[in-house]
C-alpha cells in the first residue's frame, strides 16, 4: 500500500520486531500450474506475485513471528484446485530478560489464509501433483460457451480464448467460484467476496483453450468478470475484449435499462472510459456534436447506449476535447464551461456553501485535473 498505515500491533512491544517481521506481499508467490507437454513426470508453472495482501493480513501487510517466511500458493491452471506451502527458518521466542514482549503471540499465518481459501485446499504436494496431471484434458469449464476470440502471441501464432457464462445454479460452480474469488483479494483494489447464495449472479470466465487433439482441449484460467486478469495474461487486451463483449451483451437485453458499475476502481474506470468512448465513436454517437451540447442530446446518447448520465457526459467530453482547437479561445471557453457545469452539479453538496471566489478556484483546479486525465485516456484509445 502506498499510503501510511498503522503499524503491526507487535511492533511497539517487541524490541527486535524487524528481525521477525516481513512484508506479506513480498513473501507470497502464486503459481498457475499445467502438465508439462515435454515431460510427463513434470509440470509447467507460471509464477507471479500479488499486487497486495492487506485484505488477508491487515493494512500493514505484515506477518510477525517468523524468520525467512515463504508463502507459496499453487493453482491447477483450469480447475484452480489449490495447494499451499508455508515455510520458515525459525519462530520468534520472547527474550528471558524482557517482560514487555512475553504476551506477544506470533501471527497465525495458516489460519489467516484459511479464512479465505477454498475448503478443498490441500497442503499435500503429491495430492496436488495428481490433480494437475488428472485435469490436463479432463477439466471443462462450467456453464455455457458464449464467445470465442484469438490473440496473436509474440511468435506470431494465434492463441484461442473462450468466455463461459455461469451462475450458482450450475452444478459445481459455487465450489469453483470460491477458489476463483480468492485471487480477487490479491489483485482488485477494495474488493470483497460476493454472496454465493444469490442465484441471480451471472459470472463470465475467460479461459485460454489449448487444443491437444481433435477431441481434447486443455483450459487455462485467464480471469473473470470482476475484471481480474491474471498477470501472465495482462497487457494482451483480455480486459478490453471482455468489457466490450459484456457491454454489447447487456446493451441489447430488454431487461437492462442502464449499465452501471458499483464502486469501480481507477484501473477499471480507465478501461470503461476508453471502451465506451471507442464504442460510441464507432457507432456515430458524436455526429454533429458541438459545444455547448444540449441536455436533450446528452439524454439521447445516454438512453440509446444505456449509459449512466455521468458516463455519457464523460464520453462526450472526451470526444469534444479530442476535436478541440485550444487556440480558439471562444470554443475552449465554451468547453471549459460545459465541463465545469457538470462538475458543479455532480459535486453540489460539497460546493454549495463555498463563497464565489473559493468556488471558482475549486472548479478551475478540478477542471485542470479532469482535462489532464482526459488527455491521458485519449493517448491510449
Amino acid at each position: 500500500m502506498e499510503t501510511d498505515q498503522p503499524p503491526h500491533p507487535a511492533q511497539a512491544q517487541v524490541p527486535d520486531f524487524d528481525r521477525w517481521a516481513c512484508n506479506t506481499t513480498e513473501v507470497m508467490e502464486i503459481g498457475l500450474v499445467s502438465p508439462s507437454q515435454d515431460d510427463p513426470y513434470n509440470v509447467d508453472t507460471e509464477y507471479f506475485q500479488p499486487e497486495f495482501t492487506y485484505p488477508i493480513f491487515g493494512m500493514h501487510e505484515t506477518a510477525f513471528g517468523y524468520k525467512d517466511l515463504k508463502i507459496k500458493i499453487l493453482l491447477t491452471s483450469g480447475s484452480l484446485r489449490t495447494y499451499v506451502s508455508i515455510t520458515n527458518s525459525g519462530h520468534y521466542q520472547p527474550s528471558s530478560s524482557s517482560t514487555s514482549d512475553n504476551n506477544v503471540a506470533i501471527d497465525d499465518v495458516p489460519g489467516m489464509l484459511k479464512k479465505y481459501l477454498s475448503p478443498d485446499t490441500t497442503t499435500n504436494y503429491d495430492t496436488f501433483f495428481s490433480m494437475v496431471k488428472e485435469e490436463d484434458t479432463s477439466f471443462s469449464p462450467i456453464g455455457q460457451l458464449v464467445h470465442s476470440y484469438s490473440i496473436e502471441n509474440d511468435e506470431g501464432t494465434q492463441e484461442q480464448y473462450q468466455i463461459f457464462k455461469s451462475s450458482f445454479k450450475d452444478p459445481g460452480f459455487r465450489e469453483y467460484h470460491r477458489r476463483m474469488q480468492f485471487l480477487v483479494l490479491l489483485f482488485i483494489e477494495g474488493s470483497s467476496y460476493i454472496e454465493d447464495d444469490d442465484e441471480k449472479w451471472e459470472i463470465y470466465t475467460v479461459y485460454k483453450a489449448n487444443k491437444r487433439s481433435a477431441a481434447e482441449t486443455q483450459y487455462q484460467f485467464v480471469g473473470y468478470s470482476t475484471f481480474l486478469i491474471l498477470p501472465p495474461f495482462q497487457g494482451m487486451s483480455h480486459g478490453r475484449i471482455l468489457y466490450q463483449f459484456l457491454y454489447e451483451q447487456f446493451a441489447k437485453r430488454k431487461d437492462v435499462g442502464e449499465i452501471t458499475v458499483e464502486d469501480p476502481n481507477d484501473g477499471f474506470c480507465d478501461l470503461r472510459d476508453r471502451n465506451d468512448y471507442r464504442f460510441l465513436e464507432e457507432h456515430d454517437a458524436f455526429r454533429d456534436l458541438t459545444v455547448p451540447v444540449p441536455q436533450a442530446q446528452i439524454d439521447h446518447i445516454q438512453q440509446k447506449f444505456k449509459l449512466t448520465n455521468r458516463q455519457a457526459q464523460t464520453c462526450i467530453e472526451l470526444h469534444l476535447l479530442s476535436k478541440l482547437d485550444k487556440k480558439n479561445s471562444q470554443d475552449y471557453k465554451a468547453y471549459r464551461l460545459q465541463v465545469k457545469q457538470r462538475l458543479y452539479k455532480f459535486n453540489y453538496d460539497a460546493l454549495q456553501d463555498m463563497d464565489p471566489a473559493e468556488l471558482k478556484e475549486k472548479l478551475n483546479n478540478t477542471y485542470i485535473g479532469v482535462e489532464d486525465d482526459y488527455y491521458r485516456i485519449l493517448e491510449k484509445v
